[in-house]
Formats: C-alpha cells, structure tokens, sequence
C-alpha cells in the first residue's frame, strides 16, 4: 500500500507583494472603466517600493494636488464598482474577513490590492500636519517680511 506523499505546509509571505491573484474569469463581464487597473496599472514599479522609502519617490515623482487627485480617482472608481454591485464580477472575491465583525461596507472594500497598496502609498506621502504648520508658519513669515520691505523705503 502506497501512501501519497507528505503535504507541505502552506508558507505565507511576510513582505507585501503587489502581484494579482489569477484574473477572475468574471472580469470579462466587467465594464472596461471598472477594469483592475482604470487608475493604476498593474505593473506600476511604485507598487514595488517599500513604505520607508516611497515618501520621497512620491514626492519626487507628484505633486501634492496630484497625489489627491490620484487618491480621488480611486475612491471614485470604487464607488463606481460599489454601485455596479457585484463583487465577482469586478474581480474582487468575497468580502473582506473583517466584514464578519459587525463592521459597515465602506468604499475600501471596493478596491484591488493594488490599489489599497497605492492609497496607502499616497498617505504615507502627503505632509503631516507638522510640515503644514512649518510650510504655513514660512509663508506668514516671508509676507511679513515683505510687507516690513515694503514699507521701508517709503518711509525713507
């Protein structure tokens, strides 16, 4: 009697990988704006960069109102797919496993990996309220500065 071979265990991966799961046979029923990558690509290399180092690729890279209009789009896309109304076909799967807590929808759910991996990218990228107050504190600065310039010589 012949015994079938011992199963490996499933290993899982403790970094983040932005490869997709095997297109869903159902995203051929998907509108084409709806499609995975309407807003990211796919094999956009920023996906590849680590959260430690994507704040200076981004900022590099985008400006803050196109970062927000980035981050915009996407929840846009995701409404978009949230009112279409099914989650097969969009190629998302089921539900996500925190839904079974008594947690409400929200627009998240209707999002790709990838683009999770992008808003997320764009958070960590946008100034913090610290380098808010810093940029505004250097703007009242320099009009006050200027408004003392002004005045200077026509007082003279």
């Amino acid at each position: 009697m012949q015994h079938p071979p011992p199963h490996a265990p499933t290993q899982f991966s403790l970094t983040f990988s932005a490869e997709m799961p095997p297109a869903s046979p159902a995203l051929a029923l998907c509108p084409a704006h709806l499609l995975p990558d309407a807003v990211v690509a796919l094999d956009d290399p920023m996906l590849q960069i680590s959260d430690m180092d994507i704040r200076e690729h981004m900022r590099a890279r985008f400006s803050f109102d196109e970062m927000l209009a980035e981050m915009r789009a996407i929840s846009h896309l995701a409404e978009q797919r949230q009112q279409f109304g099914s989650r097969a076909e969009m190629g998302l799967g089921g539900p996500r496993s925190y839904q079974d807590v008594g947690t409400a929808e929200s627009v998240m759910d209707w999002m790709h990996e990838h683009e999770l991996r992008r808003v997320n990218q764009i958070k960590l990228s946008l100034p913090s309220s610290g380098e808010e107050a810093l940029a505004a504190r250097e703007r009242i600065q320099k009009r006050i500065a200027a408004r003392r310039a002004a005045r200077t010589p026509a007082a003279a």
